[in-house]
């Protein structure tokens, strides 16, 4: 192929996806886009056990490096 006409091209796809994501981001098709706001969430539930479990851990350490004065008895 002419690297000319490849060159076009992806330039092309470039500025074609661009426009896309600007559009979806912008709402300019009327619908309100909140995929995002899904993955984010869906993303973020498979972590929630080890997340409390990581805070848990994180008191202990807290309660062990505390004086011992500071200690709740």
């Amino acid at each position: 192929m002419n690297p000319y006409l490849v060159a076009l091209l992806i330039i092309a796809i470039i500025v074609f996806s661009n426009l896309i994501m600007f559009a979806a981001v912008r709402g300019l098709s009327g619908v309100k886009v909140e995929w995002h706001k899904m993955t984010k969430t869906a993303f973020g539930q498979p972590y929630q056990k080890e997340e409390k479990q990581l805070n848990e851990l994180r008191q202990r350490v807290d309660n062990l490096n505390a004086p011992p004065d500071k200690l709740d008895k």
